[in-house]
């Protein structure tokens, strides 16, 4: 037997009881936040910039040695198959779901977590502004980091954003915004190359939405794609659903959700809601659309679309379950698939409330047969007991074969087995969600600064501190004492045990300590300052 709360999310009563407080959490406060980011109404109510990211440190991490950074703890809740999990990292980037009251746990940022979901790299954006999307990609054949940070509205509005990019050792390569009147959205961005592509949007006013449930006059969010030189800046390449003042390249048509609630003097209709985009070899990039349905694969030398996945005017035809609605996180892969998150969730109606979920949110792996112009289903991957997500979310097929679902505004994110086994799940604290969840195998991170260090003493014991932010290849650390800085002697030796480690002296006296970082052969990475 199911729940439905606020219009969002089914609940089953066979949910363990800090699954059921959290999802009731968002559940309660869903309706309003979901109608914002669904629909991008209006920039009423804009959070106080000094109020966006606030946070408390209970229930977060604290460390001895890096006390200035507290990011969320993440928690499981079922048991993990520790020996199934692929071998790697997940890329997170938390903030807050902006319509619960109360703090974030935790502060909002960049983050990357091990399977034991300890911190291996936070960077604090601050408490003026949100971060979404960290994604590891390649710029001129070098590792980079890339994620998105800005101001949104407590309606849901995007008032400014830009995309940073830092190399391995965590130094910043270059911080893009948009060319006005566009703007940044937190959805996507991807490098290619010497260039970046980014999800963008801007207002077009006065547009006849009547026959779309709006205004004679009303305001769309045209949703589109662009392409910038990462060096310069420099905008080389747009493309656009609305294309206004010509034929639309996207028909205000094909959206699935009506401008219901607009009015000629406030509201913004967010007929298309454009959430990924993927650069593909042949000058083609493939982009989704959340609000009509469908992904597309488009010529950016004609503009042109090559061919529609799913939508009204689907290029193809579906074979039972494979059929798709609300969707995030589009990916062509190899061999003809195609990854993507299934929200499955949900149109406003005109009183302001939701329809019921067309169906359980899901990752999915299509199949596309390009000469047949048919979809079939070759996996799917639900949660036990079922997610229906309104907002956000993402799906990646890892190296091995396992799959990595981001539930999104539902804040979880499971691994699964090929087979579909249920092999990690982990929950979110308090009102802290990332858009996506992605997994890395390949991230070095050698940071530029140097390793911390603390010292702790009580009631005759010395406790030596020591982390590095960022740092993968540390193994083990040794503490450097003595009298003064001139005369250190190793002292202690300790493995790598987390983040952050402890290492008890034998015997103390010393007034000056250093700890330095080795690698699993004693190789020296990093000396800290004296402390």
């Amino acid at each position: 037997m199911s729940r439905y709360l606020s219009g969002v999310v089914v609940l089953r009563s066979t949910m363990s009881r800090t699954k059921l407080e959290t999802l009731r959490r968002f559940a309660a406060v869903a309706g309003a936040v979901g109608a914002a980011l669904i629909l991008g109404w209006g920039a009423a109510g804009a959070l106080a910039a000094s109020s966006i990211g606030a946070y408390t440190t209970k229930g977060a991490w604290s460390f001895v040695s890096a006390p200035s950074l507290h990011p969320p703890k993440l928690a499981t809740d079922a048991p993990t198959v520790t020996g199934k999990l692929a071998d790697g990292d997940f890329l997170l980037a938390n903030f807050p779901n902006i319509g619960a009251s109360g703090p974030m746990t935790g502060e909002g940022g960049p983050l990357i977590v091990d399977q034991r979901l300890q911190p291996v790299w936070f960077e604090p954006v601050g408490i003026d502004v949100l971060s979404a999307d960290l994604q590891q990609e390649s710029y001129l054949g070098q590792p980079v980091l890339v994620w998105w940070q800005g101001v949104v509205t407590r309606t849901g509005g995007t008032t400014s954003g830009e995309v940073v990019i830092v190399d391995q050792h965590y130094r910043r390569l270059a911080t893009l915004t948009a060319k006005a009147p566009w703007v940044i959205s937190l959805h996507d961005a991807v490098i290619s190359g010497a260039d970046i592509w980014v999800t963008v949007y801007r207002d077009v006013r006065d547009q006849n939405l009547a026959a779309y449930g709006g205004p004679h006059k009303g305001t769309v969010y045209d949703a589109g794609v662009q392409e910038y030189d990462l060096a310069t800046g420099r905008l080389l390449y747009t493309w656009d659903a609305l294309n206004p003042g010509r034929t639309p390249n996207v028909s205000l048509a094909e959206s699935e959700q009506p401008a219901y609630g607009l009015s000629a003097t406030g509201g913004v209709w967010d007929a298309y809601h454009l959430n990924s985009v993927q650069v593909l070899p042949g000058n083609e990039i493939l982009v989704s659309m959340r609000n009509t349905w469908a992904a597309y694969l488009i010529d950016t030398m004609t503009g042109k679309i090559v061919w529609e996945l799913g939508g009204k005017h689907s290029s193809f035809s579906f074979a039972r379950g494979a059929a798709f609605q609300w969707q995030h996180d589009v990916q062509l892969l190899a061999g003809g698939e195609v990854s993507l998150f299934d929200d499955g969730c949900c149109k406003r109606l005109r009183s302001g409330s939701f329809t019921r979920p067309n169906g359980s949110s899901q990752g999915m792996l299509l199949r596309l047969d390009l000469a047949k112009r048919r979809v079939s289903l070759t996996a799917a991957y639900p949660h036990r007991p079922t997610f229906n997500t309104a907002l956000l979310g993402s799906m990646q097929v890892l190296p091995d074969g396992n799959a990595l679902v981001g539930w999104g505004a539902v804040p979880y994110f499971t691994e699964y087995a090929r087979s579909g086994r249920r092999l990690l799940d982990v929950v979110f604290p308090r009102k802290d969600q990332s858009y996506r969840a992605l997994f890395t195998s390949t991230w070095v991170g050698t940071p530029y600064y140097p390793p911390s260090g603390a010292v702790r003493k009580a009631r005759g014991r010395t406790t030596i501190y020591a982390s590095w932010n960022g740092a993968t290849q540390v193994a083990g650390w040794e503490v450097l004492g003595g009298a003064s800085v001139h005369d250190l002697a190793v002292v202690g030796k300790g493995r790598r045990t987390g983040f952050e480690t402890a290492i008890a002296l034998k015997k103390g006296g010393y007034s000056v300590f250093e700890v330095r970082a080795l690698d699993a052969r004693n190789n020296v990475l990093g000396t800290s300052k004296p402390f």
